[in-house]
């Protein structure tokens, strides 16, 4: 199988697996989201269910009669509440079965409320309405008779009777009950007897009481006075029925969502571990293909780091673009060794062509310098012999004076000292250039002091300094020796100051160019810096390359950089760094780790 095709069906499935999941996930979300929502009308929901139901603790609490408009609000809440509810599980045949349920056990709730407010209606909300106001008028009436007769024992028999009306009332003991109908009974006996002339007014106010005081207690019993009576009992009974059945509806509807997610997940997991098998075995297969070939690489491009030896070839084996790099790298290192054999030749000749440049450039500024001390010299010996054929033709006159032999004199002796201190700086100036020129011809292994080496340079080169406004400064200590290639030296720092005279020069600014060496942790670093024009953003990275240059036109060739790398580099064994802001000049960092050192200290 070709790389490729594994490649297009390993990526084919990744993007399977990944719009799965996408799709998956999206899918995923919607339903939470569905059933988010679900969850949260079942809550509100269940909210308007309790607080229906809750009207029944409400009543028998407080009896008050604004039961009728919060039964009405609640039911309005709970039919929207239960409305909203429907849309959400109108899929689910069992959940609106149980809805359903409910709704019927809600139904008969409110009945059974509503019928328990048209008794209380009847009773009275308060103890002036109703039959409990009926026969507390009754029992009144008949106190204050009892008071207007004076009989204590009548009046006590009333007190008795009411109080244990109170108790009945406050406790639900049959006893209190029993009690209370003795008592009335005593009461009717104590009329009969006592007051027989106005037994039957007496009687009737009694009675009056005994009947409401039963309707009361009757209806107060069919509304139920404890949990498990009349009406009350009911509603709570269904109110526990109620809730048993919405944790039914609430646990069938959270388990149907459980199990809907599970089986979403359930195939989308296993579409993804189709697709990610799939796309793992051809990953696999082109993995240890890729591993095994590469490791052939690496150990061929080791060897052939170690031994630079061009003419091995790499063989993988099958039909796969492995195996066309192979062949393609075969190919390329014959076309290595080709170029190899060219470079070494073109740079022999240019490493031979910028040391002539080089010398030829000394021997033009030796020229130049030379011309100078030695043009003075001559016209101080014209002078000279002019001076001494005056003195011939005087002596032979007989005309010398001692006047004019002490002018001629001095003469004689201010243009011997000129002669003198010409030939003397034409001498240093030769020497200068014998050791600078002498080792950029031969260039052998020499010891030599730093300072001393870079004074005879810019000696040579001042020709060239001299044609520009620049100062150059040496941050060099005396006695720094090296022991190295003195002619790589000379033509790095003349391709040096040459290009920062020649490139950084800024028109109406004095250039200052700067030299220093310092021997620092076994290393030697050398830093050359100037002021000038520097070098833009853009070409920073090409300035070691050949045939780079920005005054093309004007005679730069672009060969000089690239000449000081491949000496610091390979003939040298260092290593150099340039730094530029265009407009405040360069920087150029050098730093050798090889070259034999010492300080001699004067």
């Amino acid at each position: 199988m070709r790389l490729k095709t594994g490649f297009i069906i390993s990526q084919a499935c990744i993007i399977i697996s990944l719009i799965v999941s996408l799709v998956g996930g999206i899918f995923l979300y919607q339903q939470s989201q569905s059933d988010k929502l679900t969850s949260q009308q079942l809550l509100i929901y269940k909210n308007a269910f309790d607080e229906f139901l809750y009207l029944q603790s409400a009543f028998s609490l407080y009896r008050s009669k604004d039961i009728e408009r919060e039964l009405k609000k609640n039911k309005n809440d709970y039919t929207l509440a239960s409305m909203s509810l429907k849309q959400h599980i109108e899929i689910d045949d069992v959940a609106m079965l149980l809805l359903n349920q409910i709704q019927v056990g809600v139904s008969e709730f409110e009945k059974n409320l509503q019928e328990q407010i048209k008794l209380q209606r009847r009773l009275g909300f308060n103890e002036d309405r109703g039959l409990r106001g009926f026969f507390r008028k009754a029992v009144h009436e008949l106190q204050a008779t009892t008071e207007a007769l004076n009989d204590p024992e009548f009046e006590i028999l009333i007190l008795e009777l009411r109080r244990r009306e109170k108790d009945y009332l406050l406790r639900w003991d049959p006893k209190y009950l029993n009690l209370h109908i003795q008592i009335t009974k005593q009461t009717q006996k104590l009329i009969n007897t006592r007051y027989a002339t106005t037994s039957s007014e007496l009687l009737a106010k009694l009675n009056e009481y005994i009947q409401g005081f039963n309707q009361y207690i009757y209806h107060l019993e069919t509304q139920g006075q404890h949990a498990a009576q009349g009406l009350k009992g009911k509603n709570n009974t269904l109110s526990r029925e109620l809730n048993e059945r919405f944790n039914t509806l609430y646990k069938h509807i959270i388990d149907k969502q459980a199990v809907v997610a599970q089986s979403y997940l359930k195939k989308i997991f296993f579409l993804i571990l189709a697709a990610t098998l799939i796309s793992l075995l051809v990953s696999f297969i082109i993995n240890r293909r890729m591993t095994f070939s590469l490791i052939a690489v690496t150990a061929f491009i080791k060897k052939l780091s170690h031994s630079d030896n061009f003419s091995e070839r790499l063989q993988l084996g099958g039909n796969d673009e492995l195996s066309q790099f192979s062949d393609d790298l075969g190919a390329l290192l014959s076309h290595v060794e080709t170029l190899i054999e060219r470079l070494s030749l073109a740079q022999k000749r240019l490493i031979e062509d910028a040391k002539m440049a080089s010398l030829g450039g000394l021997v033009k500024g030796f020229a130049h310098e030379l011309n100078t001390p030695l043009g003075v010299a001559i016209t101080s010996e014209s002078f000279l012999r002019e001076k001494v054929e005056i003195l011939k033709e005087d002596f032979k006159q007989g005309k010398i004076s001692k006047n004019n032999l002490q002018i001629l004199l001095q003469e004689f002796d201010d243009s011997l000292n000129l002669i003198e201190s010409n030939l003397t700086r034409s001498a240093e100036l030769i020497t200068s250039f014998k050791q600078v020129a002498s080792h950029q011809e031969y260039d052998e292994l020499v010891e030599f002091d730093i300072h001393e080496f870079l004074d005879n340079l810019l000696a040579s080169l001042r020709h060239e300094i001299d044609k520009h406004d620049a100062t150059i400064s040496l941050d060099i200590p005396n006695g720094m020796i090296l022991k190295s290639y003195l002619g790589a030296f000379g033509q790095i720092f003349t391709i040096f100051i040459v290009n920062s005279l020649r490139h950084g020069q800024v028109e109406g600014r004095t250039l200052n160019i700067d030299i220093s060496c310092k021997f620092v942790s076994g290393a030697i670093h050398f830093r050359f810096s100037d002021d000038g024009a520097g070098i833009k953003e853009e070409l920073l990275d090409k300035v070691f390359e050949p045939f780079v240059t920005t005054k093309r036109g004007e005679g730069g060739t672009g060969l000089g950089l690239s000449i000081v790398y491949n000496l610091v580099t390979q003939r040298l064994g260092g290593q150099i760094e340039l730094q530029s802001i265009e407009g405040k000049g360069i920087c150029i960092y050098m730093h050798f780790n090889d070259i034999p050192f010492r300080q001699n200290f004067e």
